[in-house]
């Protein structure tokens, strides 16, 4: 009573050791190292069915000859192995050299005495391989009364292996639909920029010049989407974008597209590294855009030079400052929702309320505006 006891604790602490492990090779090391202490063995090996060849495959023995077996295989039909894994059974022999079952040792430096092998049987009743101890310590025999503490710690071996194969394969398919989602926003990326591109074509065969900044607008717009697919795409994590590169990027292809060679525009960029949620990211590019499509346009209609700045500002409330303004003549309209008789304005509003943002349109000392978007996170 006293040794099952023993042997009980000691079966305890290994499954509680093989639970807590979830990559494949060191729970497998871990669940044969544990194998041979509750057991007492001099060896211990561990034999999964290969899933091509279908052979038996040594993959964690423990012992004197670990390194020289490690990857060796047997066929699945073949010794007290191939026996238990047909059978699903226990095989217990004191007197290996005298058993017809037993198909030898898989190296000349060990010579196997005696054994206990045990089926690694999975939630669908199949058996996926095998343990087994070999040569009992100080020349004992084993018993038939320790096979049920073996096949408890083969039972919660088999299901660890079963759920990290569960996990490897959650992952694998997590990893496919990534790339394919990787795929989509790479495509979307590339739609939409051909959709600009073709928009922006059409813009010099364009006299009326209300009509040219529209089609400009609507082509920055569709940019604006486009590069919110360039960035997750081009990054690991697809539910954040740093809003930092993204409107700074955004910006960029903004000033492109309003480029005149006449004027000398510069931007100015203050931001901190702020993490947004894509879609709460995508929202606050569509507002800027708006804002910024218009500086454009009235900012500087009198002008040859001048300066659009943006600052964006994050603080320890998790709230969120963006303030752009221009030194030049300023914007022409209210676009802070005030005013619905404008479309710029009428976007920005619908856009602000899925932020729950605050819009204030203000003049400057120099005669430019400022505007300004604060939302929490």
């Amino acid at each position: 009573m006293a040794e099952n006891y023993k042997h009980m604790q000691l079966l305890l602490h290994a499954i509680e050791g093989i639970n807590r492990t979830m990559e494949l090779k060191a729970l497998l090391l871990k669940c044969m190292n544990s194998a041979a202490q509750v057991m007492e063995a001099e060896a211990s090996s561990l034999m999964l069915v290969d899933e091509v060849s279908g052979e038996l495959h040594v993959s964690v023995p423990t012992g004197p000859i670990k390194d020289k077996i490690t990857g060796m295989s047997i066929p699945r039909d073949e010794g007290i192995a191939g026996w238990v894994l047909k059978n699903k059974k226990p095989y217990l022999s004191n007197s290996l050299k005298d058993d017809d079952v037993f198909w030898g040792d898989l190296s000349t430096e060990f010579e196997s005495r005696n054994m206990i092998c045990v089926p690694l049987i999975s939630s669908e009743l199949e058996a996926i391989g095998v343990i087994q101890v070999l040569n009992k310590k100080n020349g004992k025999d084993f018993k038939e009364s320790e096979i049920p503490v073996f096949e408890s710690l083969a039972g919660h071996a088999a299901l660890s292996i079963e759920k990290v194969k569960e996990v490897d394969e959650l992952k694998k398919r997590v990893e496919e639909k990534e790339n394919r989602l990787k795929e989509v926003h790479q495509s979307m990326k590339g739609n939409l920029a051909a959709i600009n591109a073709l928009v922006q074509l059409e813009v010099p065969g364009i006299d009326d010049e209300h009509a040219a900044f529209v089609m400009k607008a609507t082509g920055s717009r569709i940019e604006t989407i486009a590069n919110a697919h360039h960035i997750l795409y081009n990054q690991d994590e697809f539910e954040y974008l740093d809003l930092g590169l993204y409107l700074g990027r955004m910006t960029s292809v903004v000033g492109e597209i309003f480029y005149d060679e006449d004027k000398d525009i510069s931007l100015m960029l203050d931001m901190d590294k702020i993490s947004l949620p894509a879609n709460v990211a995508l929202t606050v590019g569509l507002i800027v855009n708006e804002v910024l499509i218009n500086m454009y346009r009235d900012a500087f209609e009198l002008r040859e030079y001048g300066k659009i700045s943006m600052a964006v500002k994050k603080d320890q409330a998790n709230c969120i400052l963006i303030n752009i303004s221009d030194d030049g003549n300023g914007l022409k309209d209210n676009l802070d929702g005030t005013h619905e008789d404008n479309l710029a304005s009428v976007i920005i509003k619908t856009l602000a309320q899925k932020l729950n943002a605050t819009l204030t349109q203000r003049a400057s000392e120099e005669g430019g505006t400022i505007f300004s978007i604060l939302f929490y996170t």
